[in-house]
C-alpha cells in the first residue's frame, strides 16, 4: 500500500516539470465595479475609482478589468489564448472587442444562462500587437445556488488550453490514486461484513472511500466543465466529506490504541471540526483547510496520549504523524491558480496515515490470527481435558465396582444404572468438540450424572431448575463440573439426602446461572484452585473473552457457585 505515496510524489513532481515548459501571464491586480454598462468595456475608461480586491459577495451584474503586457514574448506562442475561472457568466472584451462569452450575462435570474467555471478562448493575432492591452469581463451571477463565498475570477493568459491538457494528465493521476483508495474502502468493508465485524476497519474503509470521494471532487472541475453554480454545492460536498475525515481519523487511533475515557475525548474530536464549521459561510476554502489541520492535530494529542500511557507502535504512529505535519508545511508553494501544493501535500500527509492505518491493522490482523491458532490450541486441549476427566481410572474403576454390586444384588436396577452410565458417555461425546452447545443439553448431562451417582454414593441427589431458557447456550460441561465437585465435597442429611438447585437470572448487562448445594460441606474446599474450576475458566475465557465472572463460596446451607456472563 505504498502507492498512495508514490503518486502522491509523482504529483509533487508534475507542477514542477510543467511550469517550466510554458509562458503564462496570470494579473493579479484586477478592478471591479458593480452595476453593467457596455461603456465599460472602453479601454480608455478611467478605472482608478473601481474596487481593487477584484471580487465580490453581491449577487448581481458586475465587471472586472484588468491590464496585462503583450511584449515579444507572445510571439513565440502558437495560439494565444485566455483560460477564464469564473463564478458567474460573462462577455469578455478585448481593449473593448468582444472575443467571446461563457453563458449569457443578463439583468435578471431569469434571464442569465450559467455559465461554465472554467472555460478557453482564442484571442485574435490582431489585437496581440506589443503594449499594454485592457481586458474587461462583463458578468452576472445571478444563478448562485447558495450564499456562500465570493464572486471571483482567474484569468490567464497562456498558450490555447495548455492548462487544460496538463489539468486533464494531472486528473488522470489522482483519478488512479483514488481508485486504490477506493479498492482499500471495498476490501475492508467486505472484510468487515463476512470476517471481523470490527469498528475500527469500518471505519477505515469509510476512511479510504471519503479520500476517494475527496480526490474526485477535487478534481471534478478538470474533467467535467460544470456551469457555475454547481461550484457552491462541489464546495459543500468537499466541506462534508473533510468534515467526516477530521472525525474520523482521529477516532481511528482513539479506538486502536484503546484510552480510557473515550466517550469524553470522543465528543472533544468531534467539537473541534463542528466550532471550525461556523466560518463556511464566509470562507468555504479556509474551512476546507482548516478541517484537515483540525485531523492532524487531534489525531497528534491522540497519539501523543497513547505514546505517554506506553501504548504499543504509539512512538511508530506519533513519527508517522510529525512527518506528515512536516511535508505539510510546505504549502506556502503557489503552482497555479487551479493547483496548490496544499492539496499536494494534504494527499502526501494523508497518505502516510492510511499506510500507518493498515500497519495498525496487519499488526493486529496478525495478533488475532495468532490468538485464533491459541484458541484452536487450547479447545483442543479442553476437548482432551473433558474426555479424561470422565474417563480417569479411578472413575472407570468405581463405577464398574459399583455396577458389579448391583448386577448381583438388584439385576433391575443395574440396567437402569448401565443405561445413566452410557448416556453420559455418549452426551460427552457429542459435545467434546464443540465450543458452545444448548442449555438442555447440559443438563441433561448433569441429569444423567446425578442418575449414575446415586447408584454409586446410594445418596439421593435432587437437582431443581429454575427458570431455565431453552434458547441459551453455555461451555460444554460447566454445570456439570460443578456438580461432580458439589457430590465430591457435601455430606447428606438426615434424609440422605443432597439438593441442588440451578437457576437462571437475565439482566440487561449479564446473564447469571447460581449452583446452589444444600448440603454440609465435608471440609475447606479448595475448588478455587483445583482443576474442575481451572477447566470451567478456561472454556468461559475461550468463548467470552474477559467478558464473565466466576465464583464460588460456603453459605449457612451448603455451597453456592455463581457464574456471570456479561453483555458485549
Amino acid at each position: 500500500m505504498g502507492y498512495p505515496i508514490l503518486f502522491a510524489i509523482l504529483l509533487c513532481i508534475m507542477p514542477h516539470l510543467s511550469l517550466g515548459q510554458r509562458i503564462i501571464a496570470h494579473p493579479h491586480d484586477r478592478v471591479l465595479k458593480l452595476g453593467d454598462d457596455l461603456r465599460w468595456a472602453d479601454p480608455a475608461l478611467d478605472d482608478s475609482d473601481w474596487d481593487p480586491a477584484g471580487f465580490t459577495r453581491e449577487t448581481g451584474n458586475f465587471w472586472v478589468r484588468f491590464r496585462i503586457r503583450t511584449d515579444d514574448w507572445v510571439d513565440r506562442m502558437t495560439n494565444p489564448g485566455i483560460q477564464a475561472i469564473s463564478l458567474g457568466s460573462f462577455e469578455l472584451y478585448w481593449d473593448g472587442v468582444l472575443i467571446g462569452k461563457n453563458g449569457r450575462p443578463a439583468n435578471q435570474n431569469k434571464e442569465e444562462v450559467a455559465g461554465r467555471f472554467i472555460s478557453h478562448f482564442l484571442v485574435p493575432d490582431s489585437l496581440l500587437q506589443p503594449g499594454e492591452h485592457v481586458v474587461a469581463f462583463r458578468l452576472s451571477n445571478y444563478r448562485r445556488t447558495l450564499p456562500i463565498d465570493r464572486s471571483w475570477n482567474v484569468f490567464i493568459l497562456e498558450e490555447y488550453m495548455s492548462s487544460f491538457r496538463e489539468d486533464v494528465s494531472l486528473a488522470a493521476v489522482m483519478l488512479i490514486l483514488a481508485g486504490v483508495y477506493l479498492m482499500a474502502s471495498l476490501y475492508y468493508l467486505f472484510l468487515y461484513l463476512l470476517r471481523k465485524r470490527e469498528r475500527m476497519g469500518i471505519i477505515f474503509s469509510g476512511l479510504c472511500f471519503l479520500f476517494f470521494g475527496l480526490i474526485v471532487m477535487e478534481y471534478l472541475k478538470f474533467l467535467y466543465p460544470y456551469p457555475y453554480p454547481f461550484h457552491f454545492i462541489r464546495l459543500l460536498i468537499i466541506f462534508a466529506l473533510s468534515f467526516a475525515i477530521a472525525y474520523l481519523t482521529p477516532t481511528f487511533f482513539l479506538l486502536y490504541f484503546g484510552l480510557p475515557h473515550r466517550r469524553l475525548l470522543g465528543i472533544l474530536i468531534l467539537i473541534l471540526p463542528i466550532s471550525v464549521s461556523s466560518q463556511l459561510l464566509s470562507n468555504p476554502d479556509l474551512v476546507n483547510h482548516l478541517l484537515s489541520v483540525t485531523a492532524w492535530w487531534s489525531s497528534l494529542a491522540i497519539v501523543c496520549y497513547a505514546s505517554l500511557s506506553k501504548k504499543r507502535e504509539s512512538r511508530i504512529i506519533l513519527l508517522v504523524i510529525l512527518m506528515s505535519g512536516l511535508i505539510a508545511q510546505l504549502h506556502h508553494m503557489e503552482f497555479r491558480a487551479l493547483i496548490h501544493s496544499q492539496d499536494i501535500t494534504l494527499f502526501i500527509s494523508f497518505s502516510l496515515l492510511v499506510v500507518s492505518m493498515m500497519y495498525l491493522l496487519a499488526r493486529r490482523a496478525r495478533e488475532q490470527r495468532q490468538a485464533y491458532e491459541d484458541s484452536l490450541l487450547l479447545s483442543a486441549r479442553l476437548q482432551n481435558e473433558l474426555l479424561k476427566k470422565n474417563i480417569q481410572p479411578h472413575f472407570i474403576m468405581n463405577t464398574l465396582t459399583s455396577l458389579m454390586e448391583w448386577i448381583e444384588e438388584s439385576p433391575k436396577d443395574s440396567v437402569q444404572f448401565i443405561e445413566a452410565l452410557s448416556k453420559e458417555f455418549e452426551i460427552m461425546s457429542e459435545i467434546a468438540e464443540e465450543k458452545l452447545i444448548p442449555v438442555e443439553q447440559e443438563i441433561a448431562l448433569c441429569q444423567y450424572h446425578i442418575e449414575l451417582m446415586k447408584y454409586r454414593k446410594e445418596i439421593d441427589y435432587q437437582l431443581k431448575l429454575i427458570n431455565i431458557q431453552s434458547d441459551e447456550w453455555v461451555p460444554p460441561a460447566i454445570f456439570h463440573t460443578i456438580l461432580e465437585n458439589s457430590i465430591t465435597h457435601s455430606k447428606p442429611d438426615s434424609d440422605n439426602q443432597i439438593q441442588m438447585i440451578l437457576s437462571f437470572e437475565k439482566q440487561p448487562t449479564a446473564k447469571i446461572y447460581r449452583i446452589e448445594t444444600i448440603a454440609e460441606n465435608r471440609s475447606i474446599r479448595t475448588d478455587k484452585e483445583g482443576t474442575g474450576f481451572k477447566y470451567i475458566k478456561s472454556r468461559l475465557e475461550e468463548n467470552y473473552g474477559q467478558k464473565w465472572d466466576l465464583s464460588s463460596h460456603s453459605t449457612p446451607h451448603g455451597w453456592l457457585s455463581t457464574i456471570s456472563i456479561f453483555a458485549s
